[in-house]
């Protein structure tokens, strides 16, 4: 009993360090959140926007006060020689007025300490325009972050259905490597019987080792996929694969929506907007040094014992500041922002052009790869059929091998075409989505119902 307690307890052990082993399937939507949670290139993006975030928090209170506290020692002498005429108070014979002298020595000695504010009331725009140009720095930090999302879910679309159009084909040749398998079998036993001859049978030979070769091909084929799934994921562990390439079974949007929206919602477009409205801000700032800077201030000291006669207790005003000359080309600067603006506004024209040029180059492929899935049903069917009739023909002795090869070329042939046009609908889906800036809406098709599952 006790024997059997410990077997019992062993086999358990056994059976769930099999199943913590076993790699748990993986599906679009998890590798996606893998990619999010693990991509170096979100962490730095985010960071970027950290960054711009707390910059445009540093300048909300530019336009305020900025008050300093000093506290210094200090070592020093004042002297002071006056020699005057004073009036007399009082008129005398012969004596209108009296000379006056002081001649001291005042020593400067000892600490100070103050306090001193500064207000700034008009400066011309330059204020603002920092600031709002910290707030456009912000929308270009989130808009590439935006875009660097998107390229990255359209690089996981592209990588993770394209390992599963690699291990399709790998089975699909491993399932045509086991028919001639089967082939080359009967054709042994056939010339054993004198219904074929050496050179027939040694004909299927050769085309079961060439077999052979593609499925070693596509097998490497799909290691090399697995291997830049698993460096994009940042996990070399992954199991199965649990999405499988799929076809949009409904109409696809015509291209006028899909270019509206991209022009609305193309982050890369967001960016380089984010980037011209920071050069209309510099262009306000540069303006700005032409304009009188107004401010207000104002000095307290808290040390009074050891203060001269001229030190003051506190003091406190408003100044103005107007540069009359700069030895910095206030003009050139000028114009240097306005062609910054004007490199903004070029950049911009360009991007929409490529983005018009992406999405109707997307969505012609797409639609294509649509049409060319649907049309490759009969095409499989066909060559599926006439393999049937070939392989049964030549157990009867009424077809050669030859024949019984060339169609089973065909239907792989049909076979691969479907699956590679279920897989140029799925890549160039994701490219479509992702420079409308839509990727969201591609996750809904990936989980949506209306699409044909390419197993």
């Amino acid at each position: 009993m006790f024997k059997t307690k410990i077997c019992t307890c062993l086999l358990l052990a056994l059976a769930a360090a099999d199943f913590a082993s076993a790699a748990m399937p993986l599906s679009f939507t998890v590798a996606r959140d893998w990619l999010y949670e693990r991509s170096d290139k979100i962490k730095s993006s985010e960071a970027n926007v950290q960054s711009k975030q707390e910059t445009q928090k540093s300048l909300e209170m530019l336009g305020g006060p900025t008050v300093t506290v000093q506290a210094f020692q200090i070592a020093g002498q004042k002297k002071i020689d006056i020699n005057t005429q004073v009036p007399s108070p009082i008129p005398l014979p012969g004596l209108t007025s009296f000379n006056v002298g002081l001649h001291e020595k005042m020593s400067l000695n000892g600490p100070r300490a103050s306090a001193t504010a500064t207000w700034p009331i008009y400066t011309g725009g330059k204020i603002s325009a920092a600031q709002e140009a910290s707030k456009y720095a912000v929308d270009e930090a989130m808009a590439q972050k935006r875009a660097d999302v998107e390229d990255l879910d359209a690089q996981l679309a592209g990588y993770y259905f394209g390992t599963q159009l690699a291990v399709s084909i790998e089975k699909l040749q491993k399932d045509m490597l086991a028919h001639q398998d089967q082939e080359l079998a009967k054709a042994k036993k056939f010339e054993k019987q004198g219904m074929i001859s050496k050179i027939e049978r040694m004909s299927v030979q050769v085309q079961r080792d060439n077999r052979h070769r593609e499925y070693l091909k596509a097998k490497d084929n799909a290691k090399v996929a697995k291997l830049q799934l698993a460096r994009l994921l940042r996990d070399d562990d992954f199991g199965d694969l649990s999405t499988p390439l799929f076809v949009l079974n409904v109409p696809l949007q015509p291209l006028k929506y899909w270019v509206d929206t991209a022009l609305a919602a193309n982050p890369q477009i967001a960016v380089i907007q984010a980037k011209a409205d920071q050069a209309s801000e510099g262009v306000k700032a540069q303006k700005g040094a032409w304009h009188p800077q107004v401010f207000a201030f104002g000095t307290y000291n808290f040390i009074k014992h050891y203060q001269t006669l001229v030190e003051p207790n506190w003091i406190a005003g408003i100044g103005v500041n107007f540069t009359l000359w700069d030895a910095k080309d206030r003009r050139a600067s000028i114009r240097s922002a306005e062609a910054t603006v004007r490199q903004a506004e070029a950049g911009k024209a360009e991007a929409i052009n490529q983005v018009r040029t992406g999405v109707e180059v997307a969505w012609l492929k797409t639609k294509n790869a649509i049409e060319q899935y649907k049309l490759s049903a009969s095409t499989v069917k066909l060559a599926s059929e006439n393999l049937r009739l070939k392989s049964k023909s030549f157990g009867e002795g009424l077809a050669t091998a030859l024949d019984v090869n060339e169609a089973r070329n065909q239907l792989l042939q049909a076979e691969v075409g479907r699956r590679l046009a279920a897989f140029e609908f799925v890549s160039n889906y994701a490219m479509l989505h992702a420079i409308a800036g839509q990727m969201s809406e591609f996750m809904n098709a990936v989980n949506n119902r209306q699409v044909i599952i390419e197993q």
